[in-house]
């Protein structure tokens, strides 16, 4: 009777530490199967948005990578790609991105939040369920960060710009993406101002100069100063930026 109750014990003792085992290697495999996700260095993002309370934040690169996390409801989201619309004359832009657990859907307004921010709105819900969360907050467009640089002017709306047109030197800018400041020399004077981005326009406002009066060049001057003060979409190719809107356009060559 002894025999067959030590018997007994060890069985379940056995059936006990195996449960155990399989229960610690199912925690462990789920462990691996979540993958952590982080945010890019700011250098690299287009766009962010998070709570005043830190609980979500959202980084969009300019290669299309989109980040989504949440600490309080624990979701952690990741997309290499995603698909952005954009409204006609408006500016509105919709994204949508998908990874193997989550969908997200993402609405940046052009109407505007606190220091100069875009209102935006997330949905995140998982791949097998109808509903979600909601989000709403203010984000930030940083601009392309080849802009971080000093450039000098070398055609206005198409015609070539010599530096024998002005009396000291070429209109020349920094767009200084840490500071969000622009300065520079538009011709016969100094300009500066504070520098902001809304999906692909820049905007430079309130715009300053010094009231010098230059001649000829002043009428320069005052196409320069007419583009940058109207929201001018800005696009980079290589070593050129071409600033254009209604009021004209401008290219610009990057400063050795």
């Amino acid at each position: 009777m002894r025999k067959i109750t030590t018997i007994l014990l060890s069985l379940t003792l056995l059936s006990l530490w195996s449960c155990g085992n399989s229960k610690e290697r199912e925690t462990k495999s789920n462990e691996d199967l979540k993958t952590e996700v982080s945010h890019q260095d700011i250098s690299g993002v287009d766009f962010y948005a998070e709570s005043k309370d830190n609980t979500w934040k959202l980084s969009i690169t300019f290669d299309g990578k989109l980040v989504f996390t949440d600490t309080k409801n624990d979701i952690q989201f990741m997309a290499e790609n995603n698909e952005k619309v954009v409204a006609q004359g408006a500016d509105i832009v919709n994204i949508t991105a998908e990874s193997k657990t989550h969908v997200i859907r993402v609405n940046i307004d052009i109407a505007e939040c606190m220091r100069n921010g875009r209102k935006v709105n997330i949905m995140i819900r998982k791949t097998n369920e109808k509903n979600g969360l909601d989000y709403e907050g203010c984000g930030y467009y940083r601009g392309t960060p080849q802009l971080h640089d000093i450039w000098a002017i070398h055609e206005i709306n198409g015609r070539a710009i010599d530096a024998k047109q002005f009396p000291k030197e070429l209109p020349h800018f920094e767009f200084n993406l840490v500071t969000k400041q622009m300065s520079g020399f538009a011709g016969c004077n100094q300009v500066n101002g504070n520098l902001n981005f809304e999906y692909n326009k820049m905007i430079i406002e309130p715009l300053s100069s010094t009231k010098m009066y230059c001649g000829e060049t002043s009428t320069i001057e005052n196409e320069i100063l007419n583009i940058l003060r109207s929201k001018p979409i800005y696009s980079y190719n290589k070593l050129i930026l071409t600033l254009e809107s209604t009021e004209g356009s401008i290219t610009l060559k990057k400063v050795d």
